[in-house]
């Protein structure tokens, strides 16, 4: 089974987690031991999260952690090291760019090369609103709600999840406690200059929404001569990019946060397939291209991405003109291109 290097998973996490020192290292990430701010010493293990190919018995659409310690021999059990500290069981998906969550308490004790499953659903929904909690799904051990996240987020998955672990919150209640702290997108970006009145609050803030993707969508493309910044079609299928996620509090509907994009290259950097650094320039992240092409699923990409890597995209009308638009600009592009 394909799966990302140990250096790129370590990469990975510690883009994730800024804060983040070193307190047990033992040059891979199963586990890694860390220092996060607001937490204390937290205890990660991180697989690779891929598409299931399994032959028989899965339903379409699931994903999989293979779960293998280092060092385990087939037939042997694997322990899971959940003394002292908060211990994390993670995955990442270099197709979808988020990370997987388990709960490692209910997955102590497994047998060799065990497969933790994850719906595709909760990836989809997690890049839109940052943070995905699924369904209670039973194991041996009590019911489980696995999430996905953005990496943008995982400094507060983990505090939530240690938080959650310190109160002893388990199935349904710990599922509602996670569900708590899924970004409230609306709020900090979108909420109308005035309070909705009780009566009608979701017509005043759909409204809102509405109008003020409006507005960004136009600002964003007459910046681009309303062409695709990577290959310049227009054809009206360009679209208004936001450069932090829309779930991040940092995001503003402002023409700095904006690329504008076709169809194709917009899903491609909201994947973070196609990235584009601080001075604008198209780039891959080689271990993750080559994770998917052996995976058999990188069709298209000789096309689509391979064409413009290493050139600068169409840059906005402003970045030329305006310093400090430029600045910010820059700066938004810096939180992405980081993870």
């Amino acid at each position: 089974m394909p799966a990302l290097s140990e250096s790129r998973l370590r990469a990975t996490l510690l883009a994730a987690l800024p804060g983040a020192t070193i307190l047990e290292d033992s040059g891979h990430t199963k586990p890694i031991v860390l220092n996060l701010p607001e937490i204390g010493p937290c205890r990660i293990y991180l697989w690779t999260t891929t598409p299931d190919a399994s032959a028989h018995g899965r339903p379409a659409g699931e994903h999989k952690a293979q779960i293998i310690l280092p060092g385990t021999e087939r037939g042997s059990r694997q322990i899971l090291d959940l003394s002292s500290v908060p211990t994390a069981l993670l995955g990442y998906s270099p197709l979808f760019g988020v990370f997987t969550a388990w709960d490692a308490r209910l997955h102590p004790d497994n047998g060799y090369s065990k497969n933790l499953q994850f719906k595709e659903e909760l990836l989809e929904t997690c890049l839109l609103s940052g943070w995905a909690v699924g369904d209670i799904r039973r194991t041996e051990r009590g019911g489980e709600s696995r999430v996905a996240i953005h990496p943008l987020h995982l400094q507060e998955y983990l505090k939530a999840m240690a938080d959650a672990d310190a109160s002893g919150l388990q199935d349904e209640e710990r599922r509602q406690y996670l569900q708590s702290h899924v970004p409230r997108i609306i709020e900090n970006l979108e909420a109308p200059d005035e309070p909705p009145s009780p009566s009608e609050p979701r017509r005043r803030v759909a409204s809102s929404r509405l109008s003020r993707s409006a507005q960004f969508a136009r600002a964003v493309l007459g910046q681009y001569d309303n062409a695709c910044a990577v290959c310049e079609t227009q054809l009206r299928i360009v679209e208004a990019a936001h450069i932090i996620p829309v779930h991040d509090e940092r995001c503003r509907d402002e023409s700095w946060n904006g690329v504008s994009l076709c169809r194709n290259h917009h899903r491609l950097f909201d994947l973070r397939i196609l990235r584009v650094n601080t001075s604008g320039t198209v780039c891959v992240q080689e271990d993750d291209v080559n994770f998917l092409r052996q995976l058999g699923i990188l069709g298209g990409f000789d096309r689509i991405v391979e064409p413009y890597i290493g050139s600068c995209i169409k840059l906005p009308r402003f970045y030329h003109d305006d310093a400090r638009l430029r600045r910010q600009f820059q700066n938004a592009l810096k939180v992405v291109h980081s993870l």
